[in-house]
């Protein structure tokens, strides 16, 4: 476990959600299939599916169901409606991530969570589970003002009141490396999520490359 913060180069550490923390899969695939019967929308592949699990629902929705305007703006309604009632209890966190958590925590590091998910979502997934209280910030994504992952990573830079050299974004997919590309802070990509994976040739800066939540403990102590 980290025990000395000093130590260590990072002050803040920012999460993406789905794919990082846990696997949120059931509770997307069952909002695309409440958006599905509820828009009388084709069936999709298990492929397509799971392509809609870390890029913004704008995009998956069109590439996958070729909606636009507001046939869009519904189908996102819906999957946020079922995500809402019943989607966010639809997850399991990856094994050894309370273990990460409590050891920044115990660290006196800033924790926080970055996600393209519904911020009222997130916040409902971490009270279901219980582990709300070990965030410092929770930013997610606003229709009414709709944030990228750079964005909200700024704005939790500034929340936090840390600089972004003591900044570090972990997350499991190209949307995560270049929102902490364009933001300037460091990235850690995991390839236990949905975006990287063990073969994955990633292309993006990064300072370490995490197969379990365990080593993403071990990278920031080497740092």
């Amino acid at each position: 476990m980290i025990m000395v913060n000093h130590m260590l180069k990072y002050k803040l550490v920012i999460f993406d959600l789905d794919g990082t923390l846990a696997d949120t899969s059931p509770g997307i695939y069952n909002s695309i299939r409440y958006a599905q019967k509820m828009m009388n929308l084709p069936e999709i592949t298990l492929e397509q599916m799971r392509s809609h699990v870390g890029p913004p629902m704008e995009e998956s929705y069109n590439r996958n169901f070729g909606l636009t305007g507001d046939d869009l703006k519904k189908a996102i309604s819906y999957h946020k409606e079922y995500a809402v009632q019943n989607g966010y209890k639809e997850l399991e966190l990856y094994e050894g991530v309370i273990t990460v958590l409590d050891s920044l925590k115990q660290a006196g590091i800033k924790i926080a969570i970055a996600t393209l998910k519904a911020e009222t979502t997130a916040v409902k997934i971490f009270e279901y589970l219980g582990i709300k209280d070990k965030f410092d910030f929770i930013v997610g994504a606003d229709i009414a003002n709709p944030l990228t992952k750079s964005q909200m990573i700024d704005k939790i830079v500034d929340a936090a009141e840390v600089t972004k050299e003591n900044t570090v974004l972990i997350g499991d997919s190209k949307y995560d490396a270049l929102g902490a590309d364009e933001s300037g802070v460091g990235f850690i990509a995991v390839t236990y999520g949905y975006g990287f994976s063990i073969e994955s040739n990633i292309e993006y800066s990064n300072v370490g490359v995490a197969q379990t939540p365990a080593k993403i403990l071990n990278i920031l102590e080497s740092l």
